[in-house]
């Protein structure tokens, strides 16, 4: 009998069972009813079976989902891992990738310093954890299904290599001429960002503290500035899908960004899989965009830019993980996995126009397609009562557009990267830069939302 080789979604499963466990997930009817179910102790005794499950001394690089382009595209979502907008970037690229890998949103309690460590300390890590605990139940059904794969940035586990891809990305950010943040829409984006995080973690404060954190993070407030927006974040917490009211009132919580790595290291997880990254974040995009030219953006960027189709907006995440499940819009993936599959065998500079043009048009048709498809989901919605409005609006008619942007990489990222790959004997990884995409949403932002019901297995 041949050995299954252990994957990190035979882990995941593990997680999900000790997920269930503790909070009885499947046992609660709502939100409210689970929210009631998470307490300190049942934090740090979740992060305590996460560290045993997912011990520092883990082969993560074993673990990886390896995938043939040719046969399976494969996607890694490169960005913020937040509970209340990971739902949108998955359920709308996943019409685009066969699998998706997404980054665990929890702190490895085996990889941070004793005093700030989620077991011992879990207080500093409530909004964190409630968080990652949403983020974890909306996508449960997709990890289980095996169209999202949660891994781990092995990269994370190795001081020696975190500090040689720092110093990669810290080369690249000296050497380049942009400061990035002076891009409104990068400076708009990381304060509102930084702002509903100081929000999410201050909720359950009272009013007084609210107001202390609020002056000393906004020194040029006035007093009413300050009253004004303590009100407003005491009352953004009646818009959190799962919001806990602890019992304790210590102050002071962790803040922390979680995107999997920078673009270094995501580009070369890129490499071990057999995928490609994909993001929502400005500032990655034009990082991306930043290190110079491909042949790709140059070839191929108009086969992309432009494009509209219709797309679901305001359904519940089920609805469109069945769409995806019934293997509907399947021309479109299909279209995507031919022209990785080409890119993959291809000199890009070396590609003629009647190739390109080829591509271009298998592709359009291939979208003219989906749009009857696109007709018939949306009368079905409308059948299966899937939003409580009416009209022809209901399901977000054609949006302009879901944009593929495909961002300009330049010549491999380091050649430090290269000899860490052969230094370590890994030989599965592309020998090709990755294209990475960015998906448009700015326009008009899908609004997906979970009943508690229908996320439960």
């Amino acid at each position: 009998m041949i050995k299954k080789t252990m994957t990190f979604n035979d882990l995941n499963l593990q997680f999900y069972d000790a997920l269930n466990q503790i909070f009885n997930i499947n046992k609660n009817q709502t939100w409210d009813d689970l929210a009631k179910r998470i307490t300190l102790e049942k934090i740090s005794e979740t992060y305590k079976i996460y560290g045993e499950i997912f011990p520092y001394n883990l082969d993560r690089y074993s673990l990886l989902p390896k995938n043939d382009a040719k046969e399976k595209l494969t996607s890694i979502f490169h960005g913020v891992l937040d509970g209340k907008s990971i739902i949108n970037n998955i359920a709308r690229y996943s019409l685009y990738s066969d699998e998706i890998i997404v980054f665990h949103p929890l702190q490895n309690p085996n990889s941070i310093s004793p005093e700030y460590c989620p077991i011992s300390n879990p207080n500093l890590w409530k909004s964190e954890f409630v968080n990652a605990l949403y983020f974890y139940i909306v996508l449960q059904k997709w990890v289980k299904k095996g169209l999202v794969h949660l891994i781990e940035n092995p990269y994370s586990f190795e001081p020696e290599t975190t500090e040689m891809f720092r110093n990669v990305a810290s080369k690249r950010v000296d050497e380049s001429e942009e400061d990035f943040y002076d891009d409104p829409l990068i400076k708009k984006e990381h304060e509102e960002m930084m702002y509903d995080k100081l929000r999410t973690t201050i909720l359950g404060l009272p009013s007084e503290a609210i107001e202390k954190t609020i002056k000393g993070a906004f020194p040029h407030y006035s007093v009413y500035q300050i009253k004004q927006t303590a009100i407003e974040m005491k009352a953004h917490r009646k818009t959190l899908p799962l919001y806990v009211e602890f019992d304790d009132n210590a102050s002071g919580e962790l803040i922390v960004n979680r995107s999997g790595g920078n673009i270094e290291m995501v580009e070369s997880l890129c490499r071990l899989t057999g995928a490609h990254s994909y993001t929502t974040q400005n500032i990655i995009r034009k990082q991306l965009e930043s290190r110079g030219t491909n042949p790709f953006w140059t070839k191929f960027g108009t086969l992309y830019s432009g494009l509209s189709m219709t797309y679901l907006d305001n359904v519940d995440t089920n609805f469109a993980l069945n769409i995806r499940e019934e293997d509907r819009i399947s021309g479109v993936r299909k279209s995507f996995r031919e022209l990785s599959s080409f890119l993959e065998q291809s000199e890009l500079d070396k590609l003629t126009d009647d190739k390109i043009l080829n591509f271009s048009d298998k592709f359009n048709y291939e979208i003219k397609k989906s749009e009857e498809e696109w007709m018939k989901i949306i009368s079905d919605a409308q059948k299966a009562n899937a939003v409580a409005l009416t009209g022809a609006a209901t399901i977000g008619a054609i949006i302009d557009p879901t944009k593929i942007i495909l961002p300009a990489i330049a010549i491999p990222s380091s050649i430090a990267i290269v000899e860490y790959f052969k230094k370590r004997g890994i030989k599965s990884y592309k020998t090709k830069d990755p294209y990475s995409v960015f998906v448009d949403l700015k326009n008009q932002r899908p609004s997906f939302f979970s009943e508690f019901k229908n996320c439960i297995m």
